[in-house]
């Protein structure tokens, strides 16, 4: 009996994507000829067999996946940027997504419910639209299907896969930027905004990993302070004449991606009170108050990368019958204006 290559393998020795070579295999969609060349080299070499992919193409059933999302905002309109191109990429077979973005009011659990209740054949979602309603999960669980955690993560849930970045880890990198060449006495915040948002367990993990860096490094001549503006009951203006108030330069990080509500208050105190921001993604106005300097870095969390990996995850375990690594995690990437030219 002679042995057939498969898609799988065809790809990692082509160092390219499943559906890249399913588009080669059977010519849909625009490849650059260089790797339509080496895959298809490949697939001769190791006699490759289109049997199974065919049988699949016959059946011409759709695979609906439902997308359980936070409250619209650009952010997750970007992870849902990278869904539609996975949906685009395989579309051919039968892919499609459908989307349910949960306001944090009473009405979520109606919602959410009416969405797990539904004939999905899988689904992509961010936890944190759950708004703690861990209960569902156990809904989810019996349904059968699979489902895959993006942004945020829960430990042995029952996903597929978890798709985002380290939290703890990149809370480690958030302290080491705003530490960074810095040897005197200064202060630092760790600022958030609404009180669900200190209730999120990738913010707790973000600023566990933060404090942990100037503990294992024994950093004794920082002062760090936690405000939450909501629950201190503070204002944006408030806050601006707390910071003011310190002789030594003050840092601030801001662990999610309301970074801009705060950085554009704090302009004008740029250079005379030494400020360091350091926040998470780029939305626009973040990215505008990066180019002009307000904020040294922003983490970027590749939400777009996130929302097509949740597709091609779920192509894989329910088409391909692959297997899929429980954890997928982004790089870290440390986004200044340096260099955000490139990364839009």
């Amino acid at each position: 009996m002679v042995n057939r290559i498969t898609i799988k393998e065809i790809a990692r020795k082509a160092d390219v994507s499943i559906g890249t070579v399913d588009r080669v295999l059977h010519n849909r969609g625009r490849v650059a000829e260089t790797t339509r060349d080496k895959v298809l080299k490949i697939a001769k070499e190791g006699n490759y067999s289109s049997n199974v992919m065919a049988r699949h193409l016959k059946l011409n059933k759709t695979y609906r996946i439902s997308v359980i999302l936070p409250e619209e905002n650009n952010y997750w309109l970007m992870l849902k940027e990278g869904i539609e191109e996975g949906c685009e990429e395989f579309g051919q077979m039968g892919f499609t997504a459908g989307y349910c973005f949960v306001a944090n009011d009473g009405s979520q659990a109606m919602q959410l419910n009416q969405i797990l209740d539904s004939d999905a054949d899988g689904f992509i979602i961010a936890p944190s639209a759950f708004h703690q309603q861990t209960d569902l999960l156990s809904k989810l669980r019996e349904k059968g299907k699979p489902y895959v955690f993006v942004d945020s993560n829960i430990i042995d849930a029952g996903q597929l896969t978890f798709i985002g970045q380290d939290s703890y880890r990149s809370g480690v990198l958030g302290a080491c930027l705003l530490h960074d060449k810095y040897l005197s006495d200064y202060e630092i915040y760790i600022t958030t905004f609404s009180e669900s948002d200190i209730k999120e367990q990738i913010i707790k993990n973000r600023i566990e990993g933060f404090r942990s860096y100037f503990d294992e490094n024994q950093i004794s001549h920082v002062n760090i302070h936690e405000v939450n503006l909501e629950k201190d009951q503070i204002t944006a203006d408030d806050f601006l004449n707390v910071l003011l108030k310190h002789e030594n330069p003050v840092h601030l990080f801001i662990p999610n991606s309301k970074t801009y509500k705060l950085a554009e208050q704090l302009i004008q105190f740029k250079e005379t009170n030494q400020l360091r921001v350091v926040g998470y993604d780029l939305l626009q106005s973040n990215l505008r108050l990066l180019n002009s300097g307000t904020i040294d870095y922003l983490i970027h969390q590749k939400p777009k990368v996130q929302g097509y990996l949740g597709m091609q995850s779920l192509y894989k375990n329910i088409v391909l019958k692959t297997d899929v690594p429980l954890h997928q995690y982004m790089p870290l990437d440390i986004i200044n204006k340096e260099n955000v030219m490139y990364c839009q």
